[in-house]
Parts: C-alpha cells; sequence; structure tokens
C-alpha cells in the first residue's frame, strides 16, 4: 500500500496547486466582469466553480481512460452510479433537506426569488415528479452537496415522465426525452414557495434547512 499511498499523495498536491491556479484564473480573468464580484467572499463563486471545474476535469480524465479500455457508455454510467452507491453507504446515507432560493426563472415550474424544497437522500422518484438536474458532473455534485454549506449547485428543473429499472439501477426519463439514473439527481422538489412564505413554511415543517 505505500506505492499506492506515495500516488494518492502525488495526486493530492497537485490538486491542491491547479486548484489555486484556477482560482487565480477566475479572479484575474472573469471576476471583474461579474456584478457579483463586490460580495464574492460572502457567496464564495470563486471557490466553488474552480470546484467544479477541477472535478470535472479530473472526472473528464478517468472517463475518457475508460473509454481507451473500450468500456461502453452504458459501462461507464452503471460505473459511476455503482461508485456514487458506495461513497453514499459510507457516510452513512439519510434523507436530507435543503430550501434553495432561484437566482434565476426556471419556467414553467417557478419563477426568480421563489424557494424550492427539495428532498435529498434517500431519493425516491416516482412520475410526474419535479427533480433537480445538477449542471456539474455526477461525481463532482456528489461530494459539493456533502460538504458546503450553500445549495449553490448549478441545476435545472424537469418533470419526470417514467421511472424504470435498467442492470439493476433506477432510471428516470423526463418529458424533454433525457435519461438518466436517479443517482445522478440532486433530489426532488417537494414544494415551491415564495419568499414571504419561508418562515411560516420552516416553522410548520419544524426542519432544519440550509438556505442560498
Amino acid at each position: 500500500m505505500g506505492e499506492l499511498s506515495d500516488a494518492l499523495d502525488e495526486i493530492q498536491e497537485a490538486t491542491e496547486k491547479y486548484y489555486q491556479e484556477i482560482m487565480e484564473i477566475l479572479k484575474d480573468k472573469y471576476c471583474c466582469k461579474c456584478p457579483m464580484r463586490t460580495n464574492r467572499k460572502e457567496t464564495l463563486c470563486n471557490e466553488v466553480e474552480a470546484w467544479i471545474r477541477l472535478t470535472e476535469a479530473m472526472e473528464s480524465g478517468i472517463k475518457k481512460k475508460l473509454n481507451e479500455d473500450k468500456l461502453s457508455m452504458e459501462d461507464v454510467e452503471v460505473l459511476t452510479v455503482k461508485f456514487l452507491e458506495k461513497k453514499m453507504k459510507s457516510a452513512e446515507k439519510h434523507e436530507e433537506h435543503l430550501i434553495i432560493k432561484l437566482e434565476k426563472d426556471a419556467q414553467p415550474y417557478a419563477i426568480s426569488g421563489d424557494f424550492i424544497y427539495v428532498k435529498t437522500q434517500p431519493i425516491k422518484v416516482k412520475k410526474d415528479d419535479l427533480v433537480l438536474m445538477p449542471r456539474a458532473c455526477p461525481m463532482a455534485t456528489y461530494w459539493y452537496i456533502k460538504t458546503t454549506k450553500h445549495s449553490t449547485v448549478p441545476f435545472k428543473i424537469f418533470k419526470v415522465s417514467r421511472v424504470f429499472q435498467k442492470r439493476g439501477t433506477r432510471y428516470i426519463e423526463t418529458e424533454d426525452g433525457l435519461i438518466v439514473p436517479t443517482e445522478f439527481l440532486i433530489g426532488v422538489v417537494q414544494n415551491i414557495i415564495g419568499h414571504e412564505d419561508l418562515s411560516m413554511h420552516q416553522e410548520k415543517k419544524g426542519l432544519s434547512y440550509r438556505v442560498q
């Protein structure tokens, strides 16, 4: 295991270096054009974007290698699901609730300023449910949701048209015809509430939420 540990230590050191490099690029090249630059220390947008970009790059490298080894796209998808299942079990998979404020319209379901009440793990999905699909790749989204204090992962809302199983994995198909494993979802939308209803909703549910 010594050789493996040494290799992983090298990867960790390289990751720290490139994470900081990406942060500097974002600050120097993009922050000056962004309206959020004045409060970036509160929003942590550079940290979020650097995390997502670096993790996506790492996963793209893994997927490229798997493709070179002649694994089919379906095999890669199953492999990703099994990875997520294993990590969630090791982290004592449990149900969580989030409230995420919409910064942009999510037509036809909600508008900017609304709050969406979301149930995450375990995800039980049925036909006609509204679900959140991340912009980031599945593994990056998993790590971000598990460790961040803010619900800021870029996402889109989809409506489920059917739920089915394939190769021992549960899938959904959206009304747009997109087919993905349920493990790739951020969560299921339980309710959509306006800003003025937020305090009353929290008191009624008696739950703790993470609010952006």
